[in-house]
């Protein structure tokens, strides 16, 4: 077996097959939170959300590194070798050892699109992820959506075509969404730092434990995406005022382009549509730096 394994998986299938079967994880009559696509929204925005939370997803491709390679090969690819030493060094293991490297810089951005992440991921009112699949094989990643033969018939993409409804009880949430096959067979990881170089990887274990951050950085938590989405929607359970407001969050989206820099924009425009200014600044999230936009709105029935 090589050193380097190559996934089979490409980031847009990633991104597809997720908003799917966000789509349909959840009862059809279920009417208490809902993840609105926002970059795709255009029409009646003005019914969708008066609290919410954005949630900013970038989807990653796994790579995979074997641990037993020989050591000229190793050798031949050194920056990759030295994070099987780290995860050795700290008893992180794992075989394969799966991970994915930062992007680099787009041509006209002024920031890494993980500096923007970390901005963007102010806990609990706004969650930011990474989301890459534990695998790197075409059949597994495929068996794990047909874990319910009934989910089948419900192909509903919350990016694309609909509002992706998510049932409200515990059991429910905790049956469809906690131990959910597919859910749980992604990595979701925080930005949790600044860098200066796009040249850092985040690493981990087939089984989503073991995370490691490179260089040199061991993270403890559960970052499968099946516990990221239960604890937003515990947060969002427990607090009728959760989240923010839409004056709120363009203040937000106000202040970030100023600090940030992160387009090539005029001064906004007070008299601007408050729905178009949000719609903008998450399209452009998403055109110019891959980052795509949710949010988990609460409505009453």
């Amino acid at each position: 077996m090589s050193f380097k394994l190559d996934s089979e998986l490409n980031e847009n299938q990633i991104e597809s097959d997720v908003a799917s079967y966000l789509g349909y994880v959840t009862p059809l009559w279920s009417r208490r939170f809902r993840l609105i696509s926002v970059d795709e929204q255009t029409t009646g925005a003005d019914k969708l959300f008066r609290r919410f939370i954005p949630i900013y997803l970038q989807f990653k491709v796994s790579q995979g590194l074997n641990p037993k390679a020989n050591i000229l090969e190793r050798y031949r690819k050194y920056p990759l070798a030295n994070i099987i030493k780290y995860r050795k060094r700290n008893e992180l293991g794992g075989n394969p050892i799966l991970y994915f490297q930062l992007r680099r810089m787009a041509n006209r951005a002024t920031d890494f699109q993980h500096n923007i992440l970390f901005r963007l991921n102010n806990q609990p009112n706004q969650f930011a992820l990474y989301i890459a699949p534990l695998t790197l094989e075409l059949d597994e990643y495929e068996k794990l959506m047909n874990q319910d033969w009934y989910r089948r018939f419900l192909p509903y993409e919350p990016f694309n075509s609909r509002n992706s409804e998510i049932f409200d009880s515990s059991f429910g949430r905790s049956f469809d969404l906690g131990t959910n096959p597919f859910l749980r067979h992604h990595i979701s990881i925080p930005p949790h730092k600044i860098t200066n170089t796009h040249k850092h990887h985040y690493s981990y274990s087939k089984s989503g434990g073991n995370v490691a951050w490179h260089g040199g950085e061991t993270l403890e938590n559960d970052y499968r995406l099946s516990n990221q989405i239960s604890k937003i929607l515990n947060y969002a359970n427990e607090r009728k005022d959760f989240g923010i407001n839409q004056r709120s969050y363009i203040n937000f989206i106000n202040e970030f382009e100023r600090k940030n820099s992160v387009f090539y924009n005029d001064e906004y425009d007070s008299n601007e549509n408050p729905f178009e200014r949000i719609f903008e600044f998450t399209r452009k999230l998403k055109a110019e730096h891959q980052i795509h936009t949710m949010f988990l709105s609460y409505y009453e029935k």
